[in-house]
């Protein structure tokens, strides 16, 4: 049985993805879940900053209920700056914006239950597709922030270091065992 999304992605460049989530059973969501509830997405990587997805089948808060809301967020502990553009069914809204450190951006009243419910996915299987094409514009350069890139290579060069280590001293071990282990010359019987 599947989990409560199916998720995939797309990056196009290390600066644009294009993100896709199902929500299975969305159609009951609507009807059955306090607003507030959430179902957010796995976290996804743009250059260096991460994010997430939140949707909200029956909207953020109480003044929203009746409403799906969607959400952006940058998990972050550094400002980015994002083109976004979301999309459900023929619904398009865009974003140009910055987005604080573990801040979020988006729709509060994305759209109305009404809007969806005549959508394909939600008419044949109750699910609804949120897509997210992302463009990371720039990300803000802190000291808590460090490169993934330049950190594989620093975990390569130690790995390498450990390697030529244990490779020296296996031979080590080697020449130590084969000296100890060289039968000895027997003394002649007398």
């Amino acid at each position: 049985m599947p989990g409560i999304t199916e998720e995939w992605k797309l990056h196009s460049s290390d600066i644009n993805l294009n993100y896709n989530i199902r929500i299975f059973e969305f159609g009951h969501k609507m009807k059955t879940w306090r607003a507030g509830r959430k179902v957010h997405s796995l976290p996804f990587q743009v250059g260096e900053s991460e994010f997430s997805l939140a949707i909200y089948p029956n909207g953020d808060c109480k003044e929203n209920r009746g409403n799906i809301s969607v959400f952006l967020r940058n998990t972050n502990d550094w400002d980015v700056r994002v083109a976004c553009e979301l999309g459900i069914g023929t619904m398009r809204f865009k974003i140009f914006s910055e987005i604080g450190s573990n801040s979020s951006h988006g729709w509060p009243q994305y759209c109305d239950h009404d809007d969806v419910r005549d959508l394909d996915d939600m008419r044949d299987h109750g699910s609804l597709t949120v897509t997210a094409d992302i463009k990371l514009i720039w990300e803000e350069v802190t000291p808590m922030m460090k490169s993934t890139k330049s950190e594989v290579s620093d975990l390569k060069r130690k790995i390498d270091a450990l390697e030529g280590t244990m490779t020296s001293k296996l031979v080590s071990l080697e020449n130590l065992l084969a000296k100890k282990l060289k039968p000895s010359n027997p003394s002649p019987c007398p």
